[in-house]
């Protein structure tokens, strides 16, 4: 690619400029070329400002994605004797997998080469040297993701177990866990660049929110995920029941409508929970500072999920103080973008008159705390704070608005209000950060595995009738007051990488279970119902079912992994001690019996 004109400046520096930034270099000359008469001197010009403009966004990207670099690349790929992560390989599928195959094979490699150090206790027992061959075949691995830019798990624990150390391996060495990070590293790559280089925000050219690109990745898997649910059906394999697969989700949350309704019954109960009690409601806006920002001058970088990260953060502070102070109070947090794509929130919570000043004395604190010097004497920009005003439609007409905007866009004046929530979904899907969260009342699981179970399950006991007839009313207030006896009952299973699965079957009341999963389900596709097994093996669907793949005994989860070849780590697991078999006779057969690639 080269760069036809410009100053010697322009012609100098592109050659030095990242892929992605070159290629938003020359989109926007060749934009200017476009424009009615438009002269040689003036895209000469123009191809000198955009290229200065694209080595400050240069800078900002090699410090987020030093693999930008090909020098870089090439060393790396020097001394570690596999393909380098680049800019072009990112962008491939089919690199993405070679690339996924050589870490894996690599890493496999690393973990056979742990000498296991045969040291025992005065018992005998050498777990403790086990753990130790596990740990230093962790680091190794560990290191060898890092190299490719790629957080290994449980990265930031501070003790790690031999459940943790066993998980984390397994998951090193599974082609898919490996990809799909990959694939996620892929998204964050995308919409940084984008962002750095001034592709987000409210001005001409830019787009509000998200990334022309990252919003239309987003709408495309969603039109992929709509035309698998459609293919496919959901098949109770102990009465042959079938249900439509589209339906079934239409009548959960993960449709729009559903959740936007549940969250308005939220938000009424709590006021009325709130009015009789006498509690007050205040509604917080909290804003991050400037560094945070693209829109500002004093940007210094940080993406989308670092300033999430820093709000969630100093929300936890504020959550630790009042816990001290044993304050009361319950509410809803909502994490909505700016239009350069920066979170910032609105916490909408109640609390009695009496303990409202030291409330909001907490929340200041730490919402203006960092670059204190920044905001002067007006505190605004970071920080507001109003009272709920009964004349204006009470607490609820407050976070009406923000779950309509960040959810379905309806009954707001707007004529693009539901682009704007289909944005603000694909924003959070994007950057992964919840939009809505509720605390201080009853969970919303149990809110929702109450309401489906039967009422002939509950006529038991009398305030157990009751509880499920405020669920059932979408009385969110009363079901708060009178589920406090009422608790989830979970069901645990192992995945295949050892990690221990929670599923919610029901709940108990007392000393009685209510379970309102009945059945073993399975999807299915829609032509193929005379072979599920078939059709279910075939399509990659995964079961419903509490016995599948994910969610079985270990033993049986590692004979299947086994057979398909999912995670060649699958057979690995812990030894146990108490049978006398050895931690150096486990971890050799670990090493010895695999197929190392």
């Amino acid at each position: 690619m080269k760069i036809q004109h410009g100053s010697i400046f322009a012609r100098h520096h592109f050659p030095s400029l990242p892929v992605v930034v070159k290629n938003d270099v020359m989109k926007k000359i060749q934009a200017r070329k476009k424009r009615g008469h438009a002269s040689q001197r003036n895209v000469d010009l123009y191809a000198d400002e955009v290229v200065s403009d694209g080595l400050k966004a240069a800078v900002f990207i090699e410090k987020e994605f030093p693999f930008v670099d090909s020098k870089k690349g090439i060393e790396k790929e020097r001394i570690h004797g596999m393909g380098a992560l680049n800019h072009f390989v990112l962008m491939q599928d089919e690199e993405l997998k070679k690339l996924s195959q050589k870490l894996v094979n690599h890493n496999i490699k690393l973990i056979g080469s742990v000498q296991f150090d045969d040291q025992e206790d005065e018992d005998g027992d050498d777990s403790y040297a086990y753990i130790n061959s596990l740990f230093e075949g962790y680091q190794l691995m560990r290191e060898n993701l890092n190299v490719h830019y790629l957080i290994a798990p449980m990265t930031g624990k501070k003790k790690l177990t031999v459940e943790d150390l066993e998980v984390a391996i397994k998951k090193m060495i599974c082609d898919d866990w490996i990809l799909k990070q990959f694939l996620s590293l892929r998204r964050y790559y995308i919409e940084y660049t984008q962002i750095a280089l001034g592709r987000v925000g409210h001005g001409k050219h830019q787009s509000t929110v998200l990334s022309d690109i990252s919003y239309l990745n987003w709408t495309e898997s969603q039109r992929k995920a709509m035309a698998f649910v459609e293919s496919m059906c959901v098949v109770n394999e102990d009465t042959g029941e079938e249900y439509d697969l589209k339906e079934v989700i239409k009548r959960t949350t993960a449709n729009p409508k559903n959740r936007h309704t549940e969250m308005m019954v939220k938000s009424r109960g709590f006021e009325e929970l709130a009015t009789s009690k006498g509690y007050t409601a205040l509604f917080f806006t909290w804003t991050l500072p400037s560094k945070y920002h693209r829109n500002s001058d004093k940007w210094d970088g940080s993406s989308i999920k670092k300033g999430a990260r820093r709000m969630m953060k100093l929300w936890s502070f504020v959550r630790a103080t009042l816990k001290k102070s044993d304050l009361d109070y319950f509410g809803t947090r909502a994490s909505e973008p700016h239009k350069d794509g920066t979170i910032h929130g609105h916490y909408f919570l109640f609390c009695h008159p009496d303990d409202k000043d030291f409330l909001i004395s907490v929340m200041e604190h730490y919402a203006i705390q960092e670059d204190r010097e920044e905001l002067g004497n007006d505190i605004t920009p970071r920080f507001t704070v109003t009272e709920s005003d009964p004349a204006k439609g009470g607490a609820t007409a407050y976070i009406a608005k923000y779950i309509a905007k960040n959810v379905t866009g309806s009954f707001l004046p707007e004529s693009d209000a539901e682009l704007n929530a289909f944005k603000a979904r694909a924003w959070s899907s994007t950057h992964r950060i919840k939009q809505f969260q509720s605390f201080g009342s009853v969970s919303v699981s149990l809110w929702r595995t109450v309401r489906r179970a039967k009422r002939t399950d509950v006529t038991f006991n009398p305030e157990c009738l009751e509880m499920f007839d405020h669920a059932d009313k979408h009385r969110w207030a009363k079901f708060c007051e009178a589920a406090q006896e009422a608790k989830l009952v979970i069901e645990k299973s192992v995945n295949r990488y050892g990690e221990t699965l929670r599923k919610v079957i029901g709940f108990s009341w007392l000393c009685k279970t209510i379970l309102t999963t009945e059945g073993n389900f399975k999807m299915v596709k829609k032509s193929a119902l005379a072979s599920a097994d078939e059709a279910l093996k075939s399509s990659g669907a995964t079961s419903w079912s509490t016995e599948n793949n994910c969610n079985q005994s270990q033993p049986e989860a590692t004979k299947n992994e086994t057979d398909a070849k999912s995670c060649r780590f699958s057979k690995f697991l812990r030894p146990d001690f108490l049978s006398g078999v050895t931690g150096e006779e486990y971890f050799n057969q670990f090493v010895n019996n695999y197929d190392w690639i």
